[in-house]
């Protein structure tokens, strides 16, 4: 518990770097979909879902790059990033073999949302 404490700065540092590159899927969403799940949504709908997607992911680890600045704004930024990592990693996990592809960015979310979790329960 104390490595995450003392660590937490360049925790939230760099989780917030790997969350915000999803913002690359606001800008070319068929390759960011295809690398990330394995397959594509075609079309204008599939288009906006993952430029959406993407964008309020990638806003979330710019909002984990402040938070690594600012001690005010971490618990709230963090809550909002635990919610979002571990509802995603649920979803990947519980659709089976169908998400397979997204396991790996589940597992991290995953990993990243209990080291998150450890932190605010610890202090």
């Amino acid at each position: 518990m104390a490595f995450i404490t003392d660590n937490i700065f360049w925790i939230l540092l760099v989780s917030g770097v790997i969350t915000s590159s999803m913002l690359a899927a606001a800008v070319a969403p068929r390759l960011v979909f295809r690398q990330f799940f394995g397959t594509i949504l075609d079309g204008p709908l599939g288009n906006a879902i993952m430029r959406n997607w993407g964008l309020v992911i990638g806003m979330s680890g710019l909002l984990l790059i402040y938070a690594a600045y600012d001690e005010t704004v971490r618990t709230p930024i963090m809550l909002f990033s635990i919610v979002g990592k571990l509802f995603f990693s649920v979803q990947v996990f519980a659709a089976g073999s169908t998400l397979k592809a997204a396991r790996g960015g589940a597992i991290i979310d995953l990993v990243i949302g209990l080291v998150f979790c450890a932190y605010l329960i610890g202090n």
